[in-house]
């Protein structure tokens, strides 16, 4: 298999998957240290290397065509295993330490690990089994972003949209304050998107009202779908407690079709009123030549 053919080829795409798996490793060393220093675990949480390695692989996949020439599906397959197996590698290698020095202080071993290798055992099982659920989460965004480099002005805001997605959930399921959790908003991310695809479309070439059509209703969807995502995630993980779905009310097939439609309808809405905005800013910040010629 050819490096061209899985993703993977030198240069600043391998300096970069470098960059990503340094980052993940430092995550994970820098919560046990800091629990070990007697930090809250209340803070010592939101020192998470799952949550990091959802970002990376955002990361990873916008930067992607560029650096690495990721523009095929096949070629995300292998960034995302490595990605997933080098993060439960760190933690199994963390908890293993954990276990052996009886770092109590730790929350990666347990007391029931300490001396007994058959918990210990399956505690590491467990985590070798989470490589293959955190490789198809990590696989389906890096699908998503790579989708939006089909319009490149896109892939800035659409990942950014996701980022602020994921740390929304993430705040609701650490229990933080709604007016804490609020301020990452990506219903007002994607209105603030508009104004970035009005501005850099035009240097993109996007100087007509139609050829930012595409792009807008792009994000709106986009936009929806990492909303959409998050909806499946708590109807499939209930003991987190977040806004975007909850599980105790039941129905949940039906709930997550109604679901379904419902944001591809606001992605309809959202994508036209992005256009609007769009639209206004490129034709403000337009050259009065070039804006000239578009209207002919």
């Amino acid at each position: 298999m050819s490096a061209e053919s899985t993703g993977l080829t030198r240069g600043p795409f391998t300096h970069s998957m470098r960059g990503a798996l340094t980052t993940l490793a430092v995550l994970v060393v820098a919560r046990l240290v800091l629990e070990l220093a007697g930090v809250p675990p209340n803070i010592t949480r939101f020192v998470s290397s799952t949550v990091g390695l959802l970002f990376v692989a955002i990361y990873v996949a916008a930067i992607g065509p560029l650096r690495g020439g990721l523009r095929k599906f096949s070629q995300l397959l292998l960034p995302a295993l490595i990605l997933a197996a080098w993060t439960e590698a760190w933690i199994i290698l963390v908890t293993i330490i954990a276990a052996v020095l009886r770092l109590t202080r730790s929350h990666f071993a347990g007391p029931e690990d300490y001396g007994n290798w058959s918990h210990l055992g399956r505690h590491v099982a467990g985590h070798v089994i989470e490589i293959g659920v955190l490789f198809v989460i990590v696989l389906l965004l890096m699908a998503v972003v790579q989708i939006l480099w089909r319009w490149p002005v896109t892939v800035a805001p659409g990942a950014m949209l996701g980022v602020f997605v994921i740390m929304r959930f993430w705040t609701e399921a650490m229990g933080l304050e709604p007016f804490r959790t609020a301020a990452w908003s990506s219903t007002l991310l994607v209105f603030l998107s508009a104004f970035y695809l009005g501005g850099v479309g035009v240097r993109m070439g996007l100087t007509q009202a139609r050829q930012l059509l595409a792009p807008s209703l792009v994000l709106g969807w986009a936009w929806r779908l990492w909303v959409y995502l998050a909806t499946l995630f708590a109807a499939a993980v209930p003991f987190f407690k977040t806004h975007f779905f909850d599980p105790t009310r039941g129905n949940i097939p039906q709930r997550l079709a109604g679901a379904l439609a419902s944001n591809v309808l606001e992605g309809l809405i959202a994508g036209l009123l992005v256009w609007g905005i769009a639209v206004w800013i490129a034709r403000a910040t337009q050259p009065e030549s070039t804006l000239s010629q578009s209207d002919t």
